[in-house]
């Protein structure tokens, strides 16, 4: 197992077999250095191949009695481990790199013929599922939500320490200073949408950054994060400049 620092805020712990009790040690060692610097801090564990019976529940108490906050899990995780951590409620979260092979491939393949009747049969079960979760005021440092199937509508502020995941868009009607995770179970279309964009960290579809990586002249401004061809677009709500990240 290893522990190391990503972009000076958020920690990695590599988990490399089954043993949950060498997590705990590193994060309490880590936590005894500097006990005000890592309150609350967030925590990503990166699953290493051949580690197929790990206890994600039990990662997350590990990672809560320690003081952190669990981000989400990235790495080598097999389809019936991603179900799980939706059913856990814990993120899976990818690197933004551009994948080039997989847009040629998709790009080669033959476009699909649909008939009229089948697109509208789709588009009325798709509006038809469309759902919102609406939360009124604050959420506050520590506090999870999550819109299993739906949108998150946010009246008030995410604060640090916060985090919101949606199955769908989220939007924040007020300052995004904690973690923001849009499209959850894969949905690359999701966005998120907020009146000051301050974030911790912020994912769509697993796809995520940290406020270190994020431009400067989006924050503390009204933006939009979105996903193009693997790779987070910030978008500012009152002008046209977009920028890639």
């Amino acid at each position: 197992m290893t522990l190391k620092s990503l972009n000076f805020s958020l920690l990695v712990v590599t988990v490399e077999d089954e043993d949950l009790s060498l997590l705990a040690d590193e994060l309490n060692k880590k936590r005894i250095m500097a006990p005000d610097f890592f309150q609350n801090a967030p925590v990503v564990v990166r699953v290493e191949e051949g580690t197929s019976n790990l206890d994600f529940l039990r990662i997350k108490e590990i990672v809560t009695e320690q003081g952190f906050i669990l981000a989400g899990l990235t790495g080598e995780l097999s389809d019936s481990q991603k179900a799980s951590l939706h059913t856990e409620k814990i993120a899976f979260l990818r690197s933004s790199k551009r994948l080039v092979n997989k847009q040629v491939e998709i790009e080669e393949k033959p476009a699909q013929v649909v008939t009229e009747k089948v697109v509208e049969e789709v588009a009325t079960f798709v509006v038809n599922e469309v759902k919102t979760k609406i939360i009124k005021g604050r959420v506050r440092s520590g506090q999870q939500i999550y819109a299993k199937e739906s949108d998150l509508v946010i009246n008030g502020d995410v604060s640090a320490g916060a985090e919101v995941i949606a199955d769908g868009n989220i939007h924040i009607y007020g300052a995004l200073r904690g973690r923001a995770l849009a499209g959850a179970m894969g949905d690359q279309t999701a966005s998120v949408f907020c009146h000051i964009l301050a974030p911790e960290l912020v994912s769509i579809a697993g796809v995520y950054k940290l406020s270190e990586a994020l431009p400067t002249e989006f924050i503390n401004k009204s933006s939009i994060v979105s996903l193009e061809n693997e790779q987070l677009v910030l978008d500012n709500l009152n002008l046209s400049t977009i920028k890639e990240i």
